[in-house]
């Protein structure tokens, strides 16, 4: 798994090597930009986010304290980007203005299929995003990290500096409450 040459870079990147960090930056780009998405809705504002949360790993890599810990140190990271982002962008109203069938503010479904398949996948997807952003931030979080971003339990655990049995319980929570939202519908 090519995450686990992680504490191998941070130490090389806190030596001095600009390639280590690159590499860093390429292994994780996409999941931290998943996860920025899963809170902005929109590419251009995650990009951005995105860009911003490595900006501050380049600038604080010094205080994390145990390389083998650069995955859970980056999520927290994240999320607490995430977390600020969304509640500035929430007070200027930015997520009342975004439109919800578009397919560049969430999920990408198409498919090619028929014309009433990829009306019928888009609007699977807004419902599905509607649901999520109703969430109780908690339960966002535990969704967008494991069932989004995949990790896995022990790493959710790690990040939002739980035990594992309290991730398990709110996943399980959060997944009723979607469930509960979404059975009129699908």
């Amino acid at each position: 798994m090519p995450y686990q040459e992680a504490p191998e870079l941070v130490r090389a990147f806190r030596q001095g090597s600009q390639q280590a960090f690159n590499r860093l930056v390429m292994l994780y780009q996409r999941k931290i930009y998943n996860l920025a998405l899963g809170y902005v809705k929109q590419e251009d504002e995650a990009k951005d986010l995105s860009q911003d949360i490595f900006v501050t790993v380049f600038q604080q890599i010094d205080k994390l304290k145990d390389e083998d810990k650069f995955g859970a140190w980056l999520y927290q990271l994240a999320l607490n980007h995430c977390r600020n982002r969304y509640q500035k962008l929430r007070r200027r109203g930015f997520f009342s203005n975004l439109p919800l069938d578009d397919p560049e503010t969430g999920l990408h479904l198409s498919s090619g299929a028929t014309p009433e398949k990829d009306y019928e996948r888009q609007n699977t997807s807004r419902l599905v995003r509607e649901a999520i952003a109703s969430l109780a931030p908690a339960e966002k979080e535990v969704i967008l990290l494991r069932d989004l971003q995949e990790l896995s339990y022990e790493e959710i655990s790690e990040i939002l500096e739980l035990p594992m049995g309290t991730v398990k319980s709110k996943l399980n929570r959060a997944r009723l409450a979607l469930k509960n939202r979404l059975k009129h519908y699908l």
